[in-house]
């Protein structure tokens, strides 16, 4: 079995946009499964980020990201912003992905979540082809009003809510 198969095998993943801070002060977004909490004291996540993009270099130069956990109502645009680098882009404004303020990082957030995480960085580690982005998260929101938080399924092919 390849990892990519193996990826899809144990999907669903819990998806989210990240949001960076670029040179020329626009908001980055990249698309995410690859998360997890890894503290409750002080509250730390952790993020894989493919050493190919641009995101890592955005984390690396400003120390700090977002992570917007979004629902079913971003599903397709969301799913874009995986499929493009915003190295040369604003995806935000091509995809029409509302952003607001954030109350402790430079980098937006994306409005429509569900929650979003405002992170500043702690540690980053060599993983592969990755690297892993350990982060304390510094400000929390949550929007219970948003639902349908989505998940990546079959590795990126499709997202879409949990259903009972």
């Amino acid at each position: 079995m390849t990892i990519r198969e193996l990826q899809a095998t144990t999907s669903p993943h819990p998806f989210g946009l990240v949001t960076s801070l670029k040179e020329d002060g626009r908001t980055n977004l990249m698309a995410l499964s690859w998360w997890t909490f890894v503290s409750n004291t002080p509250p730390l996540l952790a993020i894989a980020v493919s050493n190919r993009g641009y995101t890592g270099t955005c984390i690396r130069r400003t120390g700090e990201f977002g992570l917007c956990l979004v629902g079913e109502g971003l599903k397709d645009r969301a799913l874009r912003c995986g499929a493009c680098s915003g190295r040369d882009r604003d995806k935000a404004a091509e995809l029409s992905i509302e952003l607001e303020d954030a109350a402790a990082i430079g980098a937006k957030l994306v409005k429509e979540s569900c929650a979003a995480l405002e992170c500043r960085l702690t540690d980053a580690l060599a993983a592969g082809d990755h690297t892993i982005y350990v982060a304390q998260i510094v400000e929390a929101r949550a929007k219970p009003e948003i639902g349908g938080r989505l998940y990546a399924w079959e590795g990126y092919r499709r997202l879409d809510p949990l259903r009972s």
